[in-house]
């Protein structure tokens, strides 16, 4: 910590900080008294973090289709946003898709729900994980204009919803998996 602290020329007090942050999320542990290594991601922190994205994502798609159509516009206009966007690097899909799936979760109306999709996907290892999974994309375009068949499913309903968000989760994490 004192040499990274000295290297960047600041305190060790955010120093310390950044990397009790990083322990929290997993991403660095601790190796004596003040060093730190770099931890490998584990296939159990990968399934840990889709099935906390289906609890808040499914969940959040069931509530939309439950608001009704107002709360599908808001998921439907972060879709349109996303793909007039366009996207040209593996950064920047991660970042529409985030948008995407953040806008259900907002469209939910319940700021502790948005409050733990932000948890999640905020993590260091999120980034890492859902970035490598769309480098595996051919067209980032395709990949964001998919995210109409979860409106779609809000239209019909509350349970369609649910499990299309949850099928849609599922298939990011297989893919990653595979890949």
């Amino acid at each position: 910590m004192d040499v990274l602290a000295e290297r960047l020329e600041i305190s060790r007090t955010p120093v310390r900080d950044a990397l009790r942050r990083l322990e929290r999320e997993g991403l660095v542990e601790p190796t004596g008294r003040k060093g730190y290594t770099v931890r490998a991601i584990a296939d159990a922190d990968l399934e840990h973090l889709y099935e906390s994205r289906i609890a808040v994502e499914a969940f959040s798609a069931r509530r939309v289709a439950e608001l009704g159509e107002p709360a599908v516009r808001i998921v439907e206009q972060a879709i349109e946003d996303a793909v007039k966007g366009g996207a040209h690097s593996a950064a920047e899909t991660y970042h529409l898709n985030r948008m995407i799936h953040r806008s259900v979760v907002e469209a939910s109306a319940n700021p502790i729900l948005v409050e733990m999709f932000d948890s999640v996907w905020d993590r260091a290892k999120a980034l890492q994980i859902f970035e490598q999974f769309h480098k595996l994309a051919d067209d980032a375009g395709r990949l964001l204009a998919e995210h109409y068949e979860l409106t779609d499913a809000m239209r019909v309903g509350p349970d369609h919803a649910y499990e299309v968000m949850h099928q849609h989760i599922t298939f990011g994490y297989k893919a990653h998996k595979d890949g």
